[in-house]
């Protein structure tokens, strides 16, 4: 997300203490990191996606929204948008306290503790954010009591969803398929980097542990030896199809040093890299 960035104006809006919904329409924009108390849903309202930039944890996470996708950001979570001309994207402010009133637990909607903030894919959110966003587009905007109606609904929905995942809903299962797909192009995208647990965890707005869970259930692996199996066998590619030396093998598939790189891929394979790499040519 670089290049030249634009001051985020909302065209129309209305909004009052606690809540708020907004219709963005620009040319292009590219917003600077930043955050606020509020928690804030995004939706395109056309089939342009905005591309996000999450900072749950000190990495920064690149989520792209569709038009079928809510994006949703956790309250004080740094974050960054951009999309490009011809988009229209509506978003919706609620103040975590209203999320606490809502669940009558005090302090507990500081922020989603399992939907975080994430991609989320539910029919009932799309609908509401879609109607408010039509309606400021054509000059209709709601009433103070229609808004504070809204969040109520909008609060109910999110903490019915986060209470889903914590229980173990959609656990039994493992991840959705979007999910899983949003980790696994990550994965692919970095194996010369870091693909530490809480990483691939905010890739999916998901606490690390409930990650780990889910996503053995759908893989069948922990996440780490997925990540580890992906690397060796990217490093297997290379050997075969380029004649890299060893070292940058190893490091364009994340591996700390040759020798480790060395001792994992023996330990697969029952060759070292050099071997491996002979029988190939031989």
């Amino acid at each position: 997300m670089t290049g030249p960035e634009k001051r985020l104006e909302p065209l129309p809006s209305v909004a009052w203490q606690g809540v708020g919904v907004a219709l963005y329409r620009h040319q292009q924009v590219r917003t600077e990191e930043h955050q606020h108390p509020e928690l804030q849903l995004l939706m395109p309202l056309v089939r342009r996606p905005l591309q996000g930039r999450w900072r749950p944890t000190g990495r920064a996470v690149d989520q792209r929204v569709a038009s079928e996708e809510v994006g949703v950001v956790s309250p004080d979570v740094p974050h960054a948008f951009a999309w490009e001309a011809g988009a229209q994207v509506v978003s919706f402010f609620l103040h975590p306290e209203r999320l606490a009133a809502l669940s009558g637990e005090a302090g507990s909607g500081r922020g989603l503790r399992a939907v975080g903030s994430s991609c989320l894919r539910d029919p009932v959110l799309r609908e509401l954010l879609r109607a408010s966003g039509e309606a400021l587009r054509e000059g209709l905007p709601p009433a103070r009591l229609e808004v504070e109606a809204l969040a109520t609904v909008v609060g109910l929905r999110l903490l019915r969803l986060d209470g889903q995942q914590r229980r173990g809903g959609p656990r039994a299962v493992g991840l959705p398929t979007w999910q899983l797909r949003r980790v696994t192009d990550f994965v692919e995208a970095n194996l010369d980097g870091a693909l530490g647990l809480e990483a691939l965890a905010g890739v999916v707005g998901l606490s690390p542990s409930h990650f780990a869970r889910s996503f053995k259930r759908a893989t069948g692996s922990t996440p780490h030896r997925f990540v580890l199996t992906r690397r060796l066998e990217r490093a297997r590619e290379l050997l075969t199809t380029t004649a890299l030396p060893l070292g940058d093998v190893a490091q364009a598939t994340g591996f700390s040093s040759q020798s480790h790189f060395t001792a994992l891929f023996r330990a697969r394979h029952g060759a070292t890299p050099a071997r491996f790499r002979c029988a190939k040519r031989a």
